[in-house]
């Protein structure tokens, strides 16, 4: 009897030490996991920009995704075996965000420095149209200003010579 409880605790033992701590078939690995995981995140981020219509999110998104896939050399069916398999083991799939998060932040610090470039452009632009109008306004007043004093000095020479023609004496 004794034999039996040592053989009914061992096997079970015996079977789980064997197991293959190798992935299953069909799963993709971590390193090509971190890849498409950051394109599948900058993918969600920028269907915050799409108006919130629930067909317009699936008209635009299942392309984007799809596409994703396809570059990854994949499909959206291995994409979430893999992810389940990867959520079953929380170590694993925390190693494997503890490599996308750095990628995604450095996406994030580039595009706010492009950003930053774009708007610095932006206002050195602006400034420069500002000051061309600025002139032209400029040119504009001056040019009504000296018609102004033309046509003031006109008046004022009709004038000088209406007061210097003799009056003729009425009868």
């Amino acid at each position: 009897m004794r034999s039996y409880k040592k053989l009914f605790f061992l096997l079970p033992l015996f079977l789980l030490a064997c197991k293959n701590k190798n992935e299953p078939k069909g799963i993709i690995s971590q390193d090509d996991m971190v890849d498409i995981l950051v394109d599948v995140h900058i993918i969600d981020g920028s269907l915050f920009e799409m108006p919130q219509q629930p067909d317009t999110l699936y008209k635009y998104s299942i392309n984007k995704y799809l596409n994703t896939f396809k570059s990854h050399r994949t499909d959206s069916a291995t994409f979430r075996r893999s992810y389940a398999y990867y959520a079953r083991k929380p170590d694993e799939l925390l190693a494997i965000y503890d490599k996308v998060l750095p990628i995604l932040k450095g996406k994030v610090d580039s595009l706010a420095k492009i950003r930053v470039k774009a708007d610095s452009l932006l206002r050195i632009k602006q400034n420069q149209l500002n000051e061309k109008l600025a002139k032209r306004a400029a040119d504009s007043i001056a040019r009504v200003n000296k018609r102004k004093a033309d046509s003031l000095k006109e008046l004022q020479g009709q004038g000088s010579t209406r007061a210097a023609a003799p009056k003729q004496k009425m009868l």
